[in-house]
């Protein structure tokens, strides 16, 4: 009988101390994240709001929004259907920002064949983009391009791409 009760009030003892870790290392995350955003806030301006959760960033002001979330692994939506998408590799990461009615996204992909660049480049050129600037090296490249109040700009190499699209009302 003395057994199973000193069993029950490790077992107790464990599960509480267990509870008690795990609800410090949430408080000190949260601490951590309000303690950046007044850190950006400062350093921006009292007019910024800075809202930080997980791997998500947004910032509000009076000129715009700008979020980067590393957890958004999918096309953004509120892309012009009229832009391609990018399907050569992993979505790792997308930041969005609005200011004065532009909008602008920068799309981060790993797992990029070298074929990508000039795969993507075809597709724009078929939906009616005109190639503005492009260079391609051994490994990958950049291009850029536009469609009447949107451009989009890619680099390509080491088996990685980065996507912008930037769109004006």
């Amino acid at each position: 009988m003395a057994h199973s009760n000193t069993f029950k009030f490790k077992y107790r003892l464990t599960l509480f101390l267990v509870m008690g870790m795990a609800t410090i290392l949430f408080s000190c995350k949260r601490a951590a994240e309000k303690t950046s955003e007044k850190i950006i806030e400062e350093s921006m301006g009292d007019e910024a709001k800075v809202a930080i959760e997980d791997e998500k960033i947004g910032i509000e002001t009076d000129e715009g929004a700008f979020t980067t979330d590393a957890t958004a692994h999918n096309w953004p939506k509120e892309i012009s259907r009229e832009v391609p998408e990018f399907t050569y590799g992993k979505i790792t990461a997308v930041t969005t920002q609005e200011m004065e009615g532009d909008m602008n996204w920068a799309l981060i992909f790993e797992e990029v064949p070298q074929t990508a660049l000039e795969q993507y480049k075809e597709q724009l050129v078929s939906k009616g983009f005109e190639i503005k600037y492009t260079i391609t090296t051994g490994t990958g490249g950049h291009l850029t391009c536009e469609k009447g109040k949107l451009t989009v700009m890619a680099m390509v190499g080491d088996g990685s791409a980065t996507l912008t699209i930037g769109s004006q009302p």
